[in-house]
């Protein structure tokens, strides 16, 4: 499952090749070896100090938003549970392939916000819904 920072670190990498900046240049911009910028860019080593520095060389301005946990149900998680088998069967994936590529490419996270509209569809709806989902951001499932 991707983390929060390797959002973070893929944004910064894809704005500093906008800028046509290579990680030595950006380095130098923040204070920084060219290493410390690459570990950056995979998510590893972002601090609040960090997303501060890069957004100012980078020219962009970084927000943080601080949103209520969803509370999940044990009706949550069965139609959870039963919508990944259901995407895996169809996809013809294990359960465990699903659940990663649900995670990786935002399905998982979909459904769970979604989940008082999605429950009231039939299961099929749902799973083309997540495929949706899921290739807008980056998947390629078909």
């Amino acid at each position: 499952m991707t983390s929060k920072f390797d959002e973070i670190g893929s944004l910064f990498l894809k704005r500093r090749k906008e800028l046509g900046l290579t990680q030595q240049q950006l380095g130098e911009k923040v204070g920084v070896t060219k290493s410390e910028i690459s570990k950056i860019e995979n998510g590893r080593g972002i601090t609040f100090s960090t997303i501060n520095k890069l957004s100012e060389a980078l020219d962009v301005s970084a927000q943080i938003e601080l949103k209520p946990t969803a509370e999940v149900s044990m009706n949550m998680i069965h139609y959870i549970v039963m919508s990944m088998g259901l995407f895996a069967r169809q996809f013809k994936l294990t359960k465990k392939e699903a659940c990663n590529y649900l995670s990786r490419f935002k399905g998982l996270e979909f459904l769970i916000d979604s989940y008082e509209v999605e429950h009231q569809l039939s299961m099929q709806d749902c799973v083309d819904d997540m495929a949706a989902i899921c290739l807008k951001n980056g998947g390629a499932l078909s």
